[in-house]
């Protein structure tokens, strides 16, 4: 952005022979001086404020002339953006009056009328269409809990990142935030884009009330800090100072209660926002922002300190209607040395009074510029008229009020448009099918009572009248009396109109498929078209609601990035004006928590936001444990044999499906020699056969050797009772496996076993 002219320079451009005079320099010096007055009667000033007032006021001034001229450039070029959108949120509510005085312009140069001018209804298929997708979009981005996460950046505090995730939870419990954001997925789908300016907003009430005070000889007793004395505590604080009559009585307090603290978002109307449609990278960070704001002067004092002949000031300029060109050049040629312009001249109370409660607009512009002179430019906000007053009533350097100087507006697109900042909607993208459809609509239902009510044609001279002549009346009851020779059909004729209403259904269905072919979103439309399935079949309906899934994940992960964006400075702006500790409680039952949050814990702390998308990887996450159990079902059900090489193919299907144990969810198979039989050929299957019964026999046999053995060595245990088993008891007719000697506990040295003697 070009620097600020010098005054000097300003002052010869402006003297120049042949340009336009915009200001006299007679009425700059008498700007400056306005100017530096306001600045100084301030009590509190921002940096911005006072490197503006150290150059006489005459920076100032220029600054809000030059932002003028730029903002007026920015009007002129957003013309039929502005008509666009004024004419698509008027469609989004069914008002299509536009379309009859444009063809009735239309009409006076090509002497043409149009169906809309005698029928102007509407189907407005496009308002089905985008309303579908809000609320498709809404319930991805807002429809679960929670729909946002959110970590501290450079923190290993375990602790302290819960606690911050969950007392967002807990700052923004009460929708409002939701429900803006909401607002703005509306008007993004319907124009294309929304404009949402994030602020600190504290709303604060200011009241009287009645305090047991104690009073000394009639008047209040306050203590060192100017408070009322209202507590014993106080009383004995105070001690030996209190002297004369001490009673307590009722004394009027001001108060204040917060009403509301905290982050709000509010989308702005395209009529109020100016900038630079195609700025570089297509962003908001690389153009001016202009801002048009309504407040009360009251709100206005105290947001920007000024004093009450400023507020005064204020609301005459927000009252001061567009000078004429006469009254223009006398401002110009004004004397210097008037301190005092008409207008400004004291008023009584009650006139103030009246002003001061008054509702004024004025201009937040956000810029770019070198406005002190250093050959650095700066970001910054000022506010200032919208006309006539070249005061900048407020103003700062951007990354005093914003963190990291991040512009505070951001803008939400729906769609896209090329070498353009905004996008396109829904309206702009089907307007030809909303023209084409109602078109037909309008004609069928003027046809219709063209059907109802015909063209009649009444030839009197072959009806007997009456001598009175009155006019005649043809309806239910009434009767014609012809003359004599003459027929009915001789007395009246009617036009027959042509019967086109079944081929203009036809069409009428036909771009209704179209509409939906291309948006992949039903409606209560039936087609014939045969290339499209219709949308009353279950095919149709299926293949039309896939394909909406897919068309619009696209512009709903866009949404989701640019809300995010907005929700990632929404939390950093929260936490930057977070000055005081907070307590709630989190959890429900047996799992609740006192959980508390202080300004040390997040000062100066940067946080990672994401948004979750909670309902779509809900829906996500059903639809892959359903085709998880199908798998596994078809795969539990094969043989043995055949899951060895299914079970590669199961295991991606679940890596694919987004299962990080897919390894461990299939088991591997359990292969025998019975499963491995149908897999051989028949005259394999019968050798391994034989072989398998043969070993049955061997094992049955040795199981029969096993069994008389045991049967011999039971006498010997019952001989001794309560004897221990031995090791080996059950192998005692095997070679080997007893040593000689050995015999049973308690038995005479010497004996030997049983059976050996």
């Amino acid at each position: 952005m070009p620097l600020l002219p010098s005054p000097a320079s300003a002052a010869g451009s402006s003297a120049a022979p042949g340009s336009s005079p915009a200001r006299g320099s007679a009425a700059d010096i008498l700007a400056a001086l306005r100017a530096k007055a306001a600045l100084v009667r301030k009590r509190k000033k921002t940096p911005l404020e006072d490197a503006l007032a150290a150059d006489g006021g005459t920076r100032a001034v220029r600054l809000v002339q030059w932002a003028r001229t730029q903002k007026a450039g920015y009007d002129a070029g957003l013309v039929q953006w502005r008509a666009n959108r004024l004419k698509w949120s008027q469609e989004a509510q069914d008002i299509f009056d536009h379309r009859a005085r444009a063809r009735r312009e239309k009409a006076e140069v090509e002497d043409a009328l149009s169906i809309f001018e005698m029928a102007n209804d509407s189907v407005n298929i496009v308002a089905s269409l985008a309303e579908f997708a809000a609320a498709q979009a809404e319930q991805d981005i807002y429809g679960g809990e929670p729909w946002f996460a959110a970590n501290p950046v450079g923190q290993a505090d375990t602790k302290l990142a819960d606690d911050i995730q969950h007392h967002l939870q807990w700052t923004f419990r009460d929708g409002r935030f939701v429900d803006a954001q909401c607002l703005g997925i509306d008007q993004a789908v319907t124009l294309g884009e929304c404009f949402i300016k994030t602020l600190y907003a504290t709303d604060v009430d200011e009241h009287e009330a009645a305090t047991p005070c104690l009073h000394a000889d009639g008047e209040p007793v306050v203590d060192a800090l100017g408070e009322y004395v209202t507590s014993d505590a106080q009383v004995k604080k105070m001690g030996r100072r209190l002297k004369g009559k001490l009673e307590w009585k009722e004394v009027y307090e001001t108060r204040q209660t917060i009403i509301r603290q905290g982050v709000e978002a509010v989308p702005i109307h395209f009529h109020d926002i100016s900038f630079r449609e195609d700025a570089p990278e297509l962003d908001l960070r690389h153009t001016n922002v202009y801002v048009s704001v309504e407040m009360s002067t009251f709100e206005a004092m105290r947001r920007f300190h000024l004093s009450k002949e400023d507020a005064v000031r204020l609301a005459r300029c927000a009252e001061t209607r567009i000078c004429s060109e006469d009254e223009a050049q006398r401002e110009r040629t004004a004397d210097a040395t008037v301190t005092c312009a008409p207008a400004d001249e004291p008023l009584g109370e009650v006139e103030a009074e009246q002003l001061l409660n008054t509702r004024v607009r004025l201009i937040e512009a956000y810029i770019r510029a070198d406005v002190t002179g250093t050959g650095k430019e700066a970001r910054m906000c000022m506010v200032f008229p919208p006309y006539h007053e070249d005061w900048i009533i407020w103003a700062d350097y951007l990354a005093n009020i914003s963190p990291k100087a991040e512009l505070p507006i951001k803008c939400d697109v729906w769609e896209p448009v090329p070498h353009r900042l905004y996008g396109r909607g829904f309206f702009a993208k089907y307007a030809y099918l909303q023209t084409a459809t109602d078109n037909l609509w309008n004609q069928v239902n003027f046809r219709n009572e063209m059907h109802a009510n015909p063209l009649t044609a009444v030839h009197e001279e072959n009806l007997q009248t009456d001598e009175d002549g009155g006019a005649m009346v043809i309806g239910p009851g009434k009767t014609l009396k012809p003359k004599a020779g003459k027929k009915l059909g001789d007395c009246i004729e009617f036009a027959i109109l042509p019967d086109a209403d079944n081929r203009s259904l036809e069409l009428f269905q036909t771009g209704m498929q179209l509409a939906q072919l291309r948006s992949g979103i039903t409606s209560a439309s039936q087609g014939d078209l045969s290339s499209v399935p219709e949308s009353n079949t279950a095919t149709g309906i299926k293949s039309l609601i896939s394909r909406a899934a897919v068309l619009l994940k696209k512009p709903i992960r866009r949404l989701r990035r640019s809300k995010g964006r907005g929700f990632s400075y929404a939390v950093k702006l929260h936490y930057a004006n977070f000055d005081r500790a907070e307590a709630f409680v989190w959890g429900e039952g047996h799992n609740k928590e006192l959980v508390t949050i202080t300004p040390e814990h997040v000062r100066d702390l940067d946080i990672d936001v994401e948004m979750l998308l909670t309902q779509e990887q809900n829906q996500n996450k059903l639809q892959g444990a359903q085709v998880m159990m199908q798998q596994l079902q078809g795969y539990s059900g094969m043989p043995e044999t055949d899951k060895a090489g299914a079970r590669v193919g199961v295991v991606q299907a679940l890596k694919a499906l987004e299962f990080s144990n897919a390894e461990e969810m299939v088991r591997k198979p359990v292969v025998t020699l019975e499963s491995c039989l149908p897999l051989l050929p028949p005259e394999e299957a019968e050798k391994l056969k034989g072989l398998m019964a043969l070993q049955q026999q061997q094992e049955q046999a040795a199981a029969q050797q096993q069994q008389p053995s045991a049967e011999a060595g039971a006498p010997d245990q019952a001989a001794a009772p309560g004897a221990r088993p031995m090791p080996g008891a059950g192998m005692a007719g095997a070679p080997g496996m007893m040593p000689p000697g050995a015999g049973m506990p308690g038995a005479a040295p010497g004996a030997g076993a049983p059976g050996q003697a």
